[in-house]
Order: C-alpha cells, then structure tokens, then sequence
C-alpha cells in the first residue's frame, strides 16, 4: 500500500515528453529495474506494488465493468505470444535506430501504436532539441511509443474486466515468472 501514488509516474511518463522527448527514456527504467529488483530480493517486487501502470489500472477501477477475463486472454499461450509481440517489437526498434544512426532511414519523430499505426502528429516539444542525434530522437519516440501501446492495453483490459488485467499478461510479469521458477 505504500506505494500507492506511483501511478504518478505513469502520468508523468505520458506528459513529459510533451516538454522534451528525452523523458520518454526513462521506459528503460521500466523495463530494468524489475529484474534488478528481482535479483535483489527473490521476489517480484516490481509487480507487487511499485509498478507505475499497475497503480495507474488500479486507480482506474470505478471505470471497470469487471466482466471475468476469457481464460484465453490470461492463459500461458497469450502470455507466450505477448512476450513474443514485445520481443519482437524491441527487436524492429534497436534494427530500426540502428538504421537511423548508420543514415539508412530517416529518424521518426510520430507515434506508432502496434508497431504498425503510426499516427501522424508528433509530440509537442516545449523544449526541443534540434541538435539531437536523429538517432535518440527516434529511440525515444520508440519507447514512447511501446508504452503508450501497452498502457492503451491495460486500460482496456481494465475497463472490461479486472484492473489489473494487464498484470497477468504483461511481458515484466511473464519474463519475472520464469526467472523465480529457474531459480527455485
């Protein structure tokens, strides 16, 4: 319960690339420091009160219809595919900044939901930075990108069913999970 107000840090995640893009790095926080949790304490601390998106769902269950999740949706197999989708999604953005870096691709500065839809407006930038690398530019536009992805997900998980939805089928979890069951 301590941690409750952490879903200001999803707010916050979503409103300060707003100022400058650069904030939107701090998603490699997000994506680290689980595990370093994880290797620190044997436990999944990060999913069982810290993470920002989870006290975020929580607060938004006035909103949930709360219809019972298909057992499809929070099985082994979605979560498999999930992992595999993000995975998969990390992959396209290291190939693609990559890219972007060496001069083969322009760096992308428009959200993307999906990987695939990219919506075609960039963030407002209160203080932007021309003289950055295409490259950063485009990594942080990427990692905005799968968080906003994932948060739109969890919202709608939230709303039709439990808020925590997401929580079962989240990458962090998943990836969490099979960690604690090598080691014990």
């Amino acid at each position: 319960m301590k941690y409750r107000l952490f879903f200001i840090f999803t707010v916050l995640y979503f409103i300060l690339p707003m100022m400058n893009i650069l904030f939107a790095y701090a998603a490699v926080g997000c994506m680290v420091f689980p595990f370093i949790l994880l290797r620190l304490n044997n436990r999944k601390s990060w999913c069982s009160g810290i993470c920002p998106r989870a006290n975020f769902l929580s607060g938004i269950r006035f909103l949930s219809i709360g219809i019972k999740a298909p057992a499809w949706l929070v099985g082994k197999k979605m979560r498999r595919n999930l992992l595999f989708y993000f995975g998969l999604n990390l992959l396209f953005v290291t190939m693609s900044t990559i890219m972007v870096s060496i001069g083969r691709v322009d760096p992308v500065d428009k959200i993307r939901l999906l990987i695939v839809f990219q919506l075609h407006f960039g963030l407002p930038q209160a203080f932007p930075m021309e003289t950055l690398p295409g490259a950063v530019v485009h990594l942080a536009y990427r990692f905005y990108s799968i968080m906003l992805t994932s948060t739109l997900i969890g919202i709608i998980l939230a709303v039709l069913f439990k808020p925590r939805t997401w929580c079962t089928i989240c990458p962090i979890n998943s990836i969490s999970s099979r960690m604690l069951e090598r080691v014990n």
